[in-house]
């Protein structure tokens, strides 16, 4: 009988989350034709979405709009869940597997907002109705480092040093804060020792 597999790549930018992705996407594939995956991501393209992002690039100060944030990416995830990740999980048919990949989640709520300033309790309340992942994996990566991979680009409101530290206690210490199955991986090795460690990860739900 087939069934649906939810798996969340986390962490903060520099991470190489969405190379990651990639290759995920490819070698579940070839490990059994009968997998049928999803890539998708948050902030999604929706209406909610699109905000998030223009506040992103727009803002300069990593402190700034933490509230406004924090209730657009929930409203952002609430249509997300419903509308593109839970249909495709529930909508397997004979035994083939349905595998989501999504690159960012409650997760990075949780960290990015908390860093900004807003209550842990509140965070883990107002996510805690959300479907939960089967695996969680958080790429973990020293903010210098994150911040030497990013410098080719123009940086967006949270590439700062000082949060980026909080952000990183953050998404290490989800841990004692959510029930997730959570694994970290360790970004700052190449990106095929990252991609080995990551099958390891994998290989006992996928």
């Amino acid at each position: 009988m087939g069934k649906g597999i939810f798996i969340v790549i986390d962490g903060m930018d520099g991470a190489g989350k969405g190379e990651l992705i990639q290759r995920l996407q490819s070698y579940i594939f070839s490990k059994d034709k009968k997998n049928r995956i999803l890539t998708t991501r948050e902030p999604t393209m929706g209406i909610f979405g699109r905000e998030i992002r223009k506040i992103l690039k727009e803002d300069n100060g990593p402190e700034k709009n933490a509230e406004t944030l924090l209730e657009l990416f929930i409203k952002d995830r609430e249509e997300h869940l419903n509308k593109t990740i839970i249909p495709f999980l529930d909508n397997v048919s004979g035994d083939n597997v349905n595998i989501v990949l999504c690159d960012r989640y409650y997760h990075s709520t949780i960290a990015f907002q908390h860093a900004q300033g807003i209550e842990m309790k509140k965070l883990l309340d107002m996510n805690r109705k959300f479907r939960k992942p089967d695996l969680a994996l958080i790429l973990d990566l020293n903010p210098e480092i994150a911040l030497k991979r990013l410098s080719a680009r123009q940086k967006e409101k949270f590439e700062q040093i000082d949060f980026m530290k909080r952000l990183r206690e953050n998404f290490l210490s989800l841990n004692r804060h959510i029930d997730d199955n959570i694994k970290v991986i360790d970004a700052s090795k190449s990106a095929e020792e990252v991609f080995e460690s990551v099958k390891k990860e994998i290989g006992g739900i996928v």
